[in-house]
């Protein structure tokens, strides 16, 4: 029952924010690897200085017929009047085992350490099993369900470990030749603390490895500690390179 709720809430949030968080590497390559560079900064001076610096780096690799492998790391720093106001760091693996065309088994580790958010950090290990839609020209779709084990470290008091389940959605759709819209959504449910990931992007092609990409992060938690908000929001500009 729990899985059909997490399910159900997935294409939820999947219809409102389609109206790259986890992934099923449902791009992966058929053979090789590929790999992309995100890049975004903004600084401002006079009345007001500001220092905005954000990044994100994504390789996939094929290991094997069956098996693709994946992983990003992500960095934001963000500093007004020299005073610093956001640092966050992410790191996700991802691994996939294809069983047939559409069915495969996937493994996720992810870690996100942020100075100024909800927990100080929050770390967990995922197994599942998921199904691939459809990956054609157009683009790809698939669904992974999955349990595991979260810590939630406060930043004052003891951590908050549980055993969590796990519902994902791995969204791309090629609008053109040279415009990719991918969303990506993760939910994770635990006993005492619900999360929600969202990541939409919209990329447009300069050139064969060069492209402009616009970003838009949700991060939800459904408990946080006194004084801290319950939603995070990124919203991102910036060039990517891909090779």
């Amino acid at each position: 029952m729990k899985l059909i709720k997490l399910f159900l809430a997935v294409i939820a949030i999947g219809a409102m924010t389609t109206a790259n968080a986890g992934g099923l590497l449902g791009d992966a390559p058929e053979e090789g690897s590929k790999g992309n560079l995100d890049l975004g900064f903004v600084q401002t001076g006079g009345n007001s200085d500001t220092t905005s610096l954000n990044g994100a780096f994504d390789y996939l690799i094929r290991v094997s017929d069956p098996y693709a492998m994946g992983f990003r790391i992500k960095g934001l720093n963000n500093a007004n009047d020299n005073v610093r106001s956001a640092e966050k760091y992410s790191f996700i693996w991802n691994h996939r085992y294809d069983l047939s065309e559409q069915s495969f088994l996937y493994g996720t580790l992810d870690y996100v350490n942020d100075y100024f958010g909800a927990y100080d950090y929050q770390t967990g290990l995922y197994l599942g099993y998921g199904y691939q839609l459809f990956k054609d020209d157009s683009g790809h779709f698939s669904l992974g369900f999955a349990v595991g084990y979260r810590v939630n470290a406060v930043f004052v008091g003891d951590d908050e470990k549980e055993a969590v389940a796990r519902a994902d959605l791995d969204y791309g759709y090629h609008i053109s030749e040279t415009a990719t819209f991918t969303q990506k959504l993760s939910i994770i449910s635990g006993e005492e603390i619900d999360t929600y990931n969202s990541e939409s992007a919209l990329t447009a092609k300069l050139s064969e490895s060069l492209a402009l990409k616009v970003a838009y992060l949700v991060t939800h938690n459904s408990i946080v500690p006194v004084g801290r908000e319950k939603t995070d929001t990124t919203l991102s500009l910036g060039v990517s390179y891909s090779f």
